[in-house]
């Protein structure tokens, strides 16, 4: 039995608990010896040769630095070693609709056997048709699962938990016009139930804000604070192959603050927007569910897990029917039965956990080792080791992420930040206007 080399990239702690799931997922349900290699502070090892490498990861993490290119080309470069690696080799990508001829290069470079991604197979030619050609395999798989552990860390919570004093609750990243009206879809919820919630008295906690971002229990305890949490299927609806459309929405945006996206889409993608559809359900959903939080979510598929009037209040996506929906919240409606259907449906039955979901990997393809067999002893310890090599990888960004708060916030005192982002919006203005 060989062992399984899983690659990431991971610069800034902490993480997203539902992100370190996915990512440890492998090591904890493959049954077979594992090693990580956090690039954003470990090279690849020299010695990674002399092991008996059955299969190689190019994790979700990983993939994902794609949206700064320069660093991802610095990456595919480091990880040159990898090439001359002849076991299989899949990939985990997710948001393929940004700088995709990135990725697909990457992919034919590393010779990867085959691609769980996300998009629906309706979506696969555009996206991956090179890939296809080639014969690759792709399998659908989910942006996240669900880990027992972490359904029992709820649970134990939940037993704690003070009641449910907030009306509404979300939490979401920003959301820029590039993404199309899909993606935009995260901010403009947050901004109609703000607006809704207060005209119906209610209490609501929504933010957008990167400072307002919840990890690890903080997060399930503020959803078990949520009478009911809003929310949109993830994805885009604008395909950027090469992330012109990004670029050109960022300059124009810096030259023209208060654009609309109306605005912003006739000068950069006019006719472009709707064309593509990448939605998926998102790692929040099913964490509402562990919760027993009653969701209000945009009408989707939900890759087919959440139904709508079973599992999910349905809004309109013209928001046609929300003061019909915030005054249902308001009347009282705690929303219990379809929150607890929804838990015994998507959690309960077992069918969404990260155990099925690394089994789908192994079955995608060939991992039984073709080398010598095994020392157990051997694997033992250098799986300590491996796993140790790790803990210290984290520790490293902890440490550099403390560091950075702290020179930030040092900065942001000094009035320094605001200074230095003048200067490059000043810098980025005289060179595209000399272009």
């Amino acid at each position: 039995m060989g062992w399984i080399l899983v690659l990431y990239h991971a610069p800034q702690a902490p993480i997203r608990r539902a992100i370190a799931d996915h990512l440890y997922s492998i090591r904890r349900y493959s049954g077979r010896p594992c090693i990580y290699v956090n690039l954003a502070v470990r090279p690849i090892p020299s010695w990674i040769h002399r092991l008996d490498i059955d299969l190689v990861v190019f994790h979700t993490i990983l993939l994902a630095t794609r949206w700064y290119p320069v660093v991802f080309r610095d990456l595919a470069r480091r990880l040159e070693p990898i090439q001359r690696l002849g076991c299989p080799k899949i990939a985990i990508p997710q948001d393929e609709f940004l700088n995709t001829d990135l990725l697909i290069d990457f992919l034919e470079e590393f010779r990867v056997d085959h691609v769980f991604t996300c998009a629906s197979p309706d979506e696969w030619v555009t996206i991956y048709g090179r890939l296809l050609t080639r014969g690759v395999g792709i399998t659908r798989v989910l942006t996240g699962y669900l880990e027992p552990t972490t359904v029992r860390r709820i649970s134990q919570l939940a037993a704690g938990s003070g009641g449910r004093d907030i009306d509404i609750g979300y939490r979401s990243w920003k959301p820029e016009p590039w993404l199309g009206r899909h993606g935009m879809l995260k901010g403009w919820v947050a901004d109609r139930f703000a607006e809704e919630g207060r005209r119906s008295g209610l209490r609501v906690d929504i933010s957008t804000e990167a400072a307002d971002t919840l990890y690890g229990d903080a997060w399930y305890r503020f959803l078990l604070r949520c009478r009911y949490t809003i929310g949109v299927e993830g994805g885009a609806s604008i395909h950027d192959r090469d992330g012109r459309v990004r670029r050109c929405v960022e300059a124009y945006s810096s030259e023209h603050p208060g654009a609309s996206f109306e605005e912003i889409e006739r000068a950069c993608f006019a006719g472009i927007d709707g064309t593509f559809n990448l939605r998926a359900i998102s790692p929040r959903h099913l964490e509402a569910c562990a919760t027993r939080t009653p969701q209000v979510l945009i009408e989707g598929s939900y890759n087919g897990v959440l139904e709508p009037g079973i599992h999910y209040v349905p809004l309109r996506a013209d928001f046609a029917n929300i003061r019909e929906v915030a005054e249902e919240i308001a009347r009282g409606g705690d929303g219990a039965e379809m929150a607890e259907r929804a838990y015994q449906d998507v959690v309960s039955s077992g069918q969404y956990t990260y155990e099925s979901f690394v089994a789908t990997l192994l079955a995608g393809v060939q991992v039984t080792s073709p080398h010598r067999p095994p020392n157990p002893t051997r694997i033992r310890a250098f799986t300590a080791w491996a796993h140790s090599a790790d803990r210290l990888s984290w520790a490293v960004v902890r440490s550099r992420s403390r560091l950075r708060a702290v020179a930030r916030s040092t900065l942001r005192r000094a009035g320094l930040l605001e200074a230095a982002r003048r200067l490059r919006e000043r810098r980025r203005s005289r060179s595209r206007h000399e272009v």
